[in-house]
């Protein structure tokens, strides 16, 4: 008889469980998306590259678009290579930028260097 009432309590046990994995797995989805440039730039690079040209940390390169041509990296394998690499002080972030998301970066740090970080 003790065991009838025990049957609600786990079929209720059993639906919460599915929920929360439904929950999560659809959270877990939601973050497999890729990011678009100005998400990736301002969750892995604002923190020392401030307004894009600006920089925090004392000896950190610009990505004022002439600096960038001055140091010979104006360009989207370089941009690339070194959003997963790293450089100077820099380190690299492939292991947080997520299929394709180092040349959307790239791709987004050409295109607001060269029109001067107006955003």
């Amino acid at each position: 008889m003790k065991f009838l009432f025990k049957i609600p309590l786990i079929l209720a046990l059993i639906i919460l469980i599915g929920l929360f994995q439904n929950f999560f797995s659809s959270r877990y989805l939601l973050a497999s998306n890729l990011r678009d440039g100005e998400t990736i730039f301002k969750n892995v690079c604002a923190g020392c590259h401030v307004r894009g040209g600006l920089v925090v940390i004392k000896g950190s390169k610009s990505l004022k678009f002439s600096d960038l041509e001055r140091r010979g990296i104006a360009d989207l394998d370089s941009i690339e290579k070194i959003a997963n690499e790293g450089i100077g002080y820099m380190k690299g972030y492939k292991y947080k930028l997520k299929g394709e998301e180092d040349k959307i970066l790239a791709k987004w740090i050409i295109k607001q260097s060269k029109e001067g970080w107006n955003k």
